[in-house]
């Protein structure tokens, strides 16, 4: 393999683990009572959801790799299994540009988001993100479909929500 496909691999596998690790961390609120705001904005909550969604779906893109927007679901103090907003950040960047250098090599495997729900908003404004992340392989079929429930935590600040990950730093 030459150095660019390694390089590729390299950047695919990172950026595929940071995902991971950030779409399947635990967490959750507390039984603190939550913000009034947090936990009547269904309307914000709906708004992230579909952004999330759409940023999934994208992802395989240079525009969705490269997008402002995908990058702001994110929190500022996101940490998840020691990954942190700028490390993600720098690891799209990466992926977007062997992308663009080798545009015929895969990119990760693509997940859809779907029956997802904000609830348990602590007085900090940090709620549990819930849903269902499905990928289908290949051929698109149902046998091929993996699907797992996730659990995150996630933040509303600044009038939106955000995905904080897992607080750990490993």
């Amino acid at each position: 393999m030459n150095k660019p496909s390694n390089k590729r691999a390299i950047c695919h596998a990172a950026c595929a683990s940071a995902l991971l690790a950030l779409l399947s961390a635990c967490g959750g609120g507390d039984s603190i009572t939550p913000s009034a705001d947090v936990a009547t904005n269904a309307d914000k909550q709906s708004s992230f959801v579909a952004d999330y969604t759409q940023g999934l779906k994208v992802l395989n893109t240079y525009a969705g790799l490269t997008s402002a927007a995908f990058l702001d679901l994110f929190d500022a103090g996101l940490l998840d299994a020691g990954n942190t907003k700028p490390m993600l950040s720098v690891s799209l960047a990466q992926e977007a540009a062997a992308m663009a250098a080798s545009p015929d090599l895969p990119s990760f495997p693509m997940a859809t988001l779907s029956t997802a729900s904000i609830s348990a908003c602590d007085a900090s404004n940090v709620c549990t993100l819930t849903g269902t992340l499905s990928n289908n392989d290949v051929d698109g079929s149902a046998d091929n479909t993996t699907a797992i429930t996730f659990t995150s935590r996630v933040k509303y600040s600044d009038g939106k929500f955000r995905l904080l990950g897992d607080g750990s730093a490993s």
